[in-house]
């Protein structure tokens, strides 16, 4: 295997530091400046009290 020069080691890192930084930001979602795509409700609801007499556990 030929041995590689200092400075062809360190391109090949440059090199791929680009490619990595280059695939990141080019596979990066946009930022979203419309409301949120989560739909909250205004209140939740009112729990029915349970029967205490039923038996039933309620978890």
């Amino acid at each position: 295997m030929p041995e590689l020069s200092d400075r062809m080691v360190i391109l090949a890192m440059l090199l791929t530091l680009f490619l990595v930084f280059g695939l990141v930001f080019t596979t990066r979602v946009p930022d979203r400046t419309g409301p949120s795509q989560l739909l909250w409700r205004d209140q939740a609801p009112t729990q029915q009290p349970a029967p205490e007499s039923s038996g039933t556990l309620r978890i």
